[in-house]
């Protein structure tokens, strides 16, 4: 609205509306007319002003942003005293600082563009090697919900990728010393621990870490991360250490009393009686030849744990193998009228196998056989080649059979650990004269010489009617120069 066209008309109203007032005879009744006049005029002066200030302060905002891009200059003008050219100078100098402003935008575009990209690939790395861990990580926030995870710990859990994010933790784990891990780390604390857990592959033993995660500004923890380490199989070689001390302890432990009771009962006078005596030295000759046959045991036990275990390879004879096996056995085999019976096959002759671990495979099974078969039976051996082909080796199995007590069906899977023994023949096995008894190493021995030699073992029993126990081996076959083959 243009104020001033409005002004000059209401300034003569006024005038005009006040001649009248005066020349009236009853000015009352006009006077309103001029003050209403008045007041409108005042309201007009103010708006003019208002107006005047609002022009001024856009000319000001107008003149200040012109000054971001031109310097405050002179403005040209038509004078003569102005030198030639100045307004093409002034607007060259302009272009040239448009052009530095632009040159240093893209600059700072450039920058933050390469920026940009190294941060990206930096999470991509840091995505990478956290997927890259095979142990489990799980990071909770302040709600204890799942902030971040990688693949292994969706694989643990059975997820699908992206599967875990935002899930209360306590809904991924249910056991208390988790949660406790967790709770611990939120208030502050590092703390680990190892926690079964049950997977879908089954319980598996676990060594978590719960550390907290500082809050990002200020003070107190933003959330906790929990990482898991499979130690399942370092859990199970740490009991089946215990266990062994033990177990060897306690059968150590009988043949070493018997020893001890009766060399005390020997030196308290029954030395001087023929009979107590020879007695009793019976027994030591059979607990000393206890404690020989265990160290034996658990030397060659040892020996066959060990990474570092020498396997030689090189063709053997079977039949001599047979020869020195029923030479072994013979002193065993005739007080209880024992019969071992070989069956070797002849495409075994050159077989590609360590011969010192297969004799010691054979020794330990046929002594087993020995000492749990019934009096008056035939213990077998037989060796043969199940499959060979152009285009894979040798595989030969070797079996020992007897008939006697036999082993449960329940307690089959567990005959190869070590000490384990069957209960009946922890007293001596049968109910003839037979007073042998097992270290309970002889079957864990078989089982480790067999790995050694990338094979495999197992066994079929019958209660109370006989045990098969059979030993699978791979190798190549060569000739061997007989003297039936010049």
């Amino acid at each position: 609205m243009n104020v001033k066209r409005v002004i000059w008309p209401l300034v003569l109203i006024w005038v005009a509306a006040c001649i009248a007032g005066f020349g009236t005879a009853r000015p009352a009744l006009l006077w309103p007319f001029p003050i209403a006049i008045s007041l409108l005029l005042i309201a007009t002066f103010w708006l003019m002003a208002r107006e005047s200030g609002l022009q001024q302060r856009v000319a000001n905002i107008a003149t200040r942003a012109r000054s971001l891009v031109v310097p405050a200059t002179p403005a040209p003008t038509s004078d003569s005293t102005s030198p030639p050219g100045t307004r093409e100078r002034l607007a060259r100098d302009a272009r040239e600082q448009l052009d530095v402003l632009e040159e240093t935008l893209d600059a700072i575009a450039g920058r933050l563009k390469t920026q940009f990209r190294e941060v990206a690939k930096k999470s991509r790395n840091l995505e990478a090697l956290v997927n890259g861990l095979a142990e489990p990580i799980i990071a909770t926030d302040n709600n204890e919900l799942v902030l971040l995870c990688n693949a292994a710990a969706e694989t643990l859990m059975g997820a699908a990728p992206g599967g875990l994010l935002g899930r209360p933790v306590r809904e991924l784990f249910t056991r208390r010393e988790v949660l406790d891990l967790h709770a611990q780390a939120r208030a502050g604390t590092a703390r680990s621990a190892q926690v079964p857990i049950i997977t879908p592959q089954g319980v598996r033993t676990f060594q978590i870490s719960a550390t907290p995660v500082p809050a990002a500004w200020g003070q107190g923890v933003f959330g906790a991360i929990l990482a898991l380490r499979d130690v399942t199989e370092l859990a199970g070689a740490v009991q089946v250490k215990t266990d062994f001390v033990a177990n060897a302890s306690h059968e150590l432990r009988t043949p070493v009393s018997a020893l001890k009771a009766a060399l005390e009962t020997l030196q308290d006078g029954a030395i001087d009686e023929p009979a107590m005596r020879d007695r009793l030295l019976t027994v030591c000759t059979a607990n000393v030849e206890r404690l020989q046959e265990m160290i034996r045991d658990l030397m060659d036990l040892s020996r066959l744990e060990s990474p570092e275990l020498p396997v030689s390879l090189q063709p053997i004879d079977p039949f001599e193998l047979q020869a020195s096996m029923a030479m072994m056995f013979e002193p065993l085999c005739t007080p209880r009228k024992l019969t071992l019976a070989f069956t070797i096959d002849e495409a075994l002759i050159g077989l590609r196998t360590d011969p010192k671990l297969l004799a010691l495979i054979l020794r330990n099974l046929i002594d087993n056989a020995t000492k749990y078969a019934f009096d008056g039976t035939t213990i077998t051996v037989s060796a043969r080649l199940i499959s060979q082909t152009p285009t894979t080796a040798a595989v030969a199995r070797f079996t020992v059979a007897d008939r006697g007590t036999g082993i449960p069906l329940a307690l089959q899977e567990r005959v190869f650990e070590r000490f384990y023994q069957v209960d009946p023949a922890r007293t001596g096995g049968t109910k003839s004269t037979n007073t042998r008894r097992g270290t309970g190493l002889g079957l864990a021995i078989v089982k480790h010489a067999a790995k050694a030699l990338n094979g495999r073992v197992g066994l079929d029993s019958v209660w109370g009617e006989g045990t098969t126990v059979w030993v699978e081996l791979p190798g190549d076959i060569e000739t061997l120069d007989t003297p039936d083959s010049e």
